[in-house]
């Protein structure tokens, strides 16, 4: 018992090294109103010391009832509300059972063009060996009531046109449809058109989200509940990397990268996008030009306009970020 003991202690102890340098007052453009603030940090990419990791503000009131309890809003109401809200952020989530949904994948780039080369790959899917949901019978075992059968296709299309608007997609072959639930999120691909530009992931097998908590100038800690099940306090901030497995299985317990603790390595991500037909250049710090993925595309200072082809832009300059149009 003492031994378990210890090892619990040392895996909490492992898993809550890093700072959190997240600064409330960087955030410009925020989701929701109400007195309370929370954060969402992603990681666009594999290594959250390397990579950009993007940050979302959200507001909040914590509500009492008439018997003194009261009203918080989860994590899953901060990460749907902060999809809905931008254009440049897209979940796949699943109702997974008793302990609410999962995160199954993150899109950050142009929510447009990852819903159009976005597809479940249903071959792969049939056939892979580690998915226990059978796609064309019932299983007592799993306590599957449901089978798709060859519709699963257009099931899943159906879904991701769905989140046009609200920019998150709920899994269709979820526990309260079927019973139990298709862990098939390794299957959501993006079209080998634009695999190599467009930043998604989404996996359970070959890798997954690792959900981090905590609160700005805390430390990050792996968290021990699903993002449903995570009542937001004011200060609170929720972080997401992505781990790509070495050989197939389900994440465990702290698997995974800590978010970033260099906030030189966070991006506050700006609301609103200003359209302009020439990009003017003020005061006397230099403008740093970013294609919404993150990609650093150009330089300029004051008196000076970038050769950069029409499209949308976030802007840099000191600590302030807008998205600029240039047309």
């Amino acid at each position: 018992m003492k031994k378990q003991l210890l090892y619990i202690l040392l895996l909490l102890a492992l898993t809550s090294k890093a700072a959190i340098p997240v600064d409330f007052n960087k955030i410009d453009h925020w989701t929701g109103q109400g007195d309370c603030r929370a954060a969402l940090v992603i990681t666009r990419g594999l290594d959250p010391e390397k990579d950009i990791s993007y940050v979302w503000g959200y507001r909040f009131d914590i509500t009492e009832n008439e018997d003194g309890s009261k009203n918080y809003p989860t994590s899953e109401d901060m990460f749907k509300a902060i999809c809905s809200d931008n254009d440049n952020l897209l979940l796949l989530t699943q109702f997974t059972g008793q302990y609410g949904a999962t995160v199954c994948g993150i899109g950050i780039d142009n929510v447009a063009e990852l819903l159009e080369y976005l597809y479940f790959d249903f071959d792969m899917a049939k056939n892979y060996e580690y998915i226990n949901f059978d796609y064309y019978n019932t299983s007592t075992l799993f306590g599957q009531k449901e089978a798709p059968g060859d519709n699963t296709p257009k099931i899943m299309q159906q879904a991701i046109n769905g989140a046009a608007q609200t920019h998150y997609i709920q899994h269709p072959l979820d526990y309260y449809a079927y019973g139990y639930p298709a862990y098939d999120y390794d299957c959501w691909k993006i079209n080998e058109k634009r695999v190599d530009d467009l930043f998604w992931h989404a996996g359970w097998y070959e890798g997954y989200w690792s959900y981090w908590t905590g609160k700005a100038g805390g430390e990050w800690s792996y968290s021990g509940t699903g993002y449903t099940g995570r009542k937001l306090s004011d200060g609170a901030v929720d972080g997401w990397t992505y781990t790509i497995f070495d050989k197939p299985g389900v994440g465990g317990f702290g698997e995974g990268s800590t978010p970033t603790e260099n906030e030189n390595m966070l991006f506050y991500v700006p609301g609103k996008t200003t359209a302009v037909t020439e990009a003017e250049i003020k005061e006397d710090l230099p403008t740093l030009w970013y294609s919404v993925s993150g990609t650093h595309v150009a330089t300029t200072t004051k008196n000076h306009k970038p050769s950069l082809a029409p499209g949308i832009y976030i802007t840099k300059k000191g600590n302030k970020t807008q998205k600029i149009a240039i047309k």
